[in-house]
């Protein structure tokens, strides 16, 4: 009886102890600095401000446009990764002009200078686009001519 419960003990117990190693060895390597750090909450804003106005002068020699908005004038900083569009399409600088209405996002930069993200345009104006999308009413069709009706007999 001794050899039976000693048989049937011993492998329970080591069954036992083989199911909690593993668990005991996880939680031995898990880092104890990320589990008393507050997980950081996703607030963060877009790092782009966006802008319309009028361009008001383009400076090529020290690569900067100034925009001048109903509230403010803005003077951006044109860097390589600045993108450059006009009516969706891509373009370059030169493809815009002093009196131009522009629209476009910038970034802030750590001294307080303005770095351009991205500059557009259209072309087209609303107003246009709204007729061409529209048909052209046809001009009405006269009424066909009614026959005039024939002299009574008399």
């Amino acid at each position: 009886m001794k050899k039976s419960l000693f048989t049937t003990a011993l492998p329970a117990l080591l069954g036992a102890a083989l199911v909690s190693l593993p668990f005991t060895l996880h939680a031995q390597t898990t880092p104890t600095a990320t589990t008393t750090a507050p997980a950081a909450k996703s607030t963060a804003k877009s790092k782009y401000t966006s802008y319309a106005g009028k361009l008001t002068a383009i400076d090529t020699a020290n690569n900067d446009v100034t925009v001048t908005g109903t509230k403010r004038t803005l003077i951006l900083n044109l860097a390589t990764t600045t993108t450059y569009q006009v009516d969706k399409k891509s373009a370059t600088l030169s493809s815009f002009a002093v009196g131009d209405k522009v629209t476009g996002s910038y970034l802030k930069n750590a001294d307080g200078s303005l770095t351009a993200h991205s500059l557009h345009k259209s072309t087209v104006r609303k107003s246009a686009a709204k007729a061409a999308a529209t048909p052209a009413t046809a001009a009405p069709t006269p009424a066909p001519a009614t026959p005039a009706a024939a002299p009574a007999a008399q």
